[in-house]
């Protein structure tokens, strides 16, 4: 519901981020209300429902926002309108309600107390805005990682007197970085403490640029003043465990792992499972030691930790350093979600589960959920089969895109259904 500052700016480097929102109607049950920035095709809705997903319609609110800009965080807009989800509050007909947001921040701790004054019933929200403002930044969740022990890269934290600059000496902690772990390193990552998805991600070496025209491009952007500097492992596979912390004292439990899937510059494309890396169990128990952190710091809800996987030069054996904290609901938590979901109602009816996904992004020019329903045909998903693929984030169609999860037996015939229906999506 709202925004942290890892991002800020994805809304223009991201065809449809404005419509990301929607995505919450996958964790949603029929007794939830959801928040979303637009009205949503009342036929996708409808899909949903026949699978038993998400609220019902009735429980879909859109936020107004009172004359505030369209690209607003949810949480800004609502906070001018708070009768619109105090009205949905006592719709539920709950003695109490709690906030599950993207990411709990001020906006969203304020936006609580707002609505509990106008909808006269306990409001709470899950997750801590000092926590998550702390774990947003990576450099932090270094260092906390180095003090429990977590294996981190090879690297070090550079600070700027501000971000970005025009002058050589501006970007000189960086420079000189950058330039030490090349004496041990053949390829250097540079990343911006804050930023999500890899929007701040710079390699320096193979595939990368030179150290001139990495600094360039940090010259340009105002983002960031830390960075780390670290030297770059050939990656096998990049598992995100995700977590769930509840109240203090309480233990944390792992909701799911999946392999990241990366396109062009690093970035997350999407998410598959099972997970294919051999070090998974000591991934969970380093993300249960950092989340047990959080947790005592105060943090509930859920957090994603990522990891890469890659091959010892020395031993040959795999190896595991963490990457990112991520103290929010992420891309891989909407399938993982939806997974379980469609699991649990085929175990009461003795139908097949469904063992593994791969999820991601797709373009097309279809522009409603009856275009996208229409060009998938039968390889929508099918419960008696425990197959097939859900589409969600439809409100992204309006920008040639939206989101799939193929569900399958295996990863690899999930992967050949993801295929297939993203090439007739394409084609549509």
């Amino acid at each position: 519901m709202d925004s942290l500052r890892s991002l800020h700016g994805l809304g223009a480097a991201i065809p449809g981020f404005d419509r990301y929102p929607e995505r919450a109607l996958l964790l949603a049950g029929e007794g939830d209300a959801v928040c979303v920035p637009q009205p949503v095709d009342p036929e996708f809705l409808g899909f949903l429902r026949g699978l038993d997903l998400g609220p019902r319609p009735e429980h879909v609110v859109v936020a107004g926002g009172a004359g505030r800009g369209p690209g607003r965080p949810l949480a800004e807009r609502l906070l001018s309108e708070p009768a619109v989800l105090s009205r949905a509050a006592r719709a539920l007909g709950a003695g109490e309600v709690t906030i599950e947001p993207y990411a709990a921040t001020a906006d969203v701790m304020a936006l609580a107390e707002v609505m509990e004054r106008a909808a006269g019933i306990p409001v709470r929200v899950d997750g801590s805005p000092r926590v998550t403002k702390y774990a947003d930044q990576k450099h932090h969740m270094r260092a906390r990682a180095q003090d429990l022990g977590v294996p981190v890269a090879e690297g070090e934290v550079a600070e700027l007197a501000y971000a970005g600059g025009r002058r050589r000496r501006d970007l000189e902690p960086v420079r000189a970085a950058i330039e030490r772990q090349l004496r041990t390193s053949a390829r250097v990552i540079v990343r911006g403490s804050s930023g999500a998805s890899g929007s701040s991600t710079f390699v320096v070496g193979r595939g990368g640029e030179d150290t001139a025209g990495v600094l360039r491009r940090l010259a340009s952007r105002a983002d960031n003043r830390v960075y780390l500097i670290e030297a770059m492992v050939e990656a096998t596979v990049s598992p995100n465990v995700q977590i769930h912390a509840s109240s203090r004292g309480a233990p944390v439990t792992c909701t799911g792992i999946t392999d990241q899937r990366r396109g062009r510059g690093l970035t997350h494309v999407g998410n598959q499972i099972p997970s294919s890396a051999r070090t998974v169990d000591a991934m969970e128990a380093w993300a249960r030691m950092l989340a047990s952190w959080m947790r005592d710091q105060g943090y509930t809800g859920l957090v994603g930790f990522d990891f890469v996987e890659y091959r010892d030069r020395v031993t040959g054996g795999p190896r595991a350093i963490l990457v990112d904290v991520n103290p929010r609901v992420n891309g891989g938590t909407y399938p993982l979600t939806v997974r379980a979901r469609l699991n649990a109602a085929a175990t009461r009816a003795g139908r097949p589960q469904s063992a593994a996904f791969v999820s991601g992004v797709v373009e097309t020019r279809a522009r409603s959920f009856a275009r996208v329903r229409a060009a998938i045909g039968h390889l929508l998903f099918d419960p008696d089969r425990g197959t097939g693929v859900v589409p969600y984030a439809t409100g992204c169609l309006d920008y040639g895109q939206c989101s799939l999860v193929a569900l399958a037996s295996s990863r690899l015939r999930a992967a050949e259904l993801y295929g297939a229906a993203r090439t007739r999506l394409e084609a549509a």
